[in-house]
């Protein structure tokens, strides 16, 4: 999380936002507005589909329709003092807007430093339960070496702020390379920190998506099921029925002891946020080898944010016809135009079938796709 207001993101976070600028609109409420807030937001003319009653608003738009606007309740997909600036920004245009308040305690809520707190809270709950140990944390890279040297590998090393994929740094042996202990000191440089854990042999990536009301409530939203590429990178959802994807965690593990993780993640989760944050989070989890049986890691990370988890649910809970599955992607390439051409190859080798105005099978774009687009949230349906 960036501790400024004044924050200004990467080449690549600027992409992003800018290209899937619309995606709030496929989980957005009836009635909703969605802020475009992009310099050049792209065209967006027959890109909402009559299922969705929702109005874009452009942010270079608002000034000139201030005065026409009902007033908003801001819901942001995640908060920062920057997102926080943005509303207050808004208000000073004209908007009448009910924007998130920032509190201090969000910033250390959403380090690392967290999910370890509540996985040794979920190991007090269930002392019984074969559930690896919390990340160890060091501020002086001569501790981290020494800490390598007196342990068995594999490890991961975490920067305390990071999430999604990055800041992962991997390790097989006991020794750091020279590029890894570069990327060390730039995190104790920048966060204070690193921690380590033991590397586990992941069989799947699974999240458990939860909403707190801030005033002491917890609510369960469901599980998703996510891929990641080899270094740990978001690449899409699973879109079934909640009972499917449970019954493919079971598999592994059985009903009982996903159940059991879920009721004591969900207590510490209840004592750690429930009574100071309003919003919701999705708690990244996976299920592991562990010598020739399974088990369940239950709180790899938390994402106090709305996630593309909780995104996955609703595109399959109000978009996709009962008797369909697919997969919710991210897609990426780094050349204008690529993006462009997959898109049109996709969409004329996969045209979109709908059943009752939800799909039944084939490629759906969910954001507009021009030859300037770098990154494209799609449904590829069966």
């Amino acid at each position: 999380m960036q501790d400024s207001t004044h924050y200004t993101p990467p080449d690549n976070v600027r992409a992003i936002t800018n290209d899937l600028a619309l995606l709030p609109a496929w989980y957005a409420d009836e009635g909703d507005y969605v802020l475009i807030n992009t310099p050049n937001p792209p065209p967006l003319s027959g890109c909402i589909p009559a299922t969705l009653h929702i109005t874009p608003l452009a942010r270079k738009d608002i000034k000139a329709q201030a005065a026409l606007l009902p007033r908003f309740k801001a819901a942001p997909w995640g908060l920062s003092r920057q997102s926080v600036r943005l509303f207050d920004d808004l208000r000073n245009e004209g908007l009448a807007v009910d924007g998130p308040v920032w509190k201090d305690e969000y910033k250390s809520l959403t380090s690392r430093r967290t999910a370890a707190t509540c996985l040794a809270g979920i190991q007090q709950l269930l002392p019984g339960a074969n559930l690896p140990l919390p990340p160890v944390f060091f501020s002086q890279p001569d501790h981290i070496e020494a800490w390598l040297h007196q342990h068995t590998g594999p490890f991961v090393l975490k920067a305390p702020y990071s999430s999604s994929g990055r800041g992962l740094l991997w390790i097989n042996g006991n020794e750091l390379s020279l590029s890894g202990q570069n990327r060390i000191n730039g995190w104790i440089r920048k966060q204070n920190a690193v921690s380590i854990e033991q590397a586990l042999h992941k069989e799947t990536d699974f999240a458990m998506e939860f909403y707190s009301d801030g005033k002491g409530n917890l609510r369960y939203e469901g599980l998703s099921l996510f891929s990641t590429n080899q270094r740990g990178a978001y690449l899409g959802n699973k879109l079934q029925t909640q009972s499917a994807l449970r019954k493919q965690l079971s598999n592994y593990t059985g009903d009982e002891a996903l159940n059991t993780v879920q009721q004591a993640l969900s207590r510490v989760l209840c004592d750690t946020f429930a009574n100071c944050y309003t919003g919701y989070l999705g708690v990244d989890m996976l299920i592991y080898n562990d010598k020739g049986s399974f088990a369940i890691h239950p709180c790899v990370e938390i994402n106090l944010r709305y996630t593309m988890g909780l995104t996955a649910i609703r595109l399959f809970e109000n978009h996709l016809d009962p008797s369909a599955e697919g997969f919710f992607n991210v897609l990426y390439d780094r050349l204008p135009g690529r993006s462009y051409e997959r898109h049109l190859l996709m969409h004329k080798a996969h045209p979109p079938v709908f059943r009752n105005g939800r799909l039944l099978r084939g490629y759906l774009s969910l954001c507009p796709v021009t030859p300037l687009t770098h990154y494209v949230a799609c449904i590829l349906a069966s």
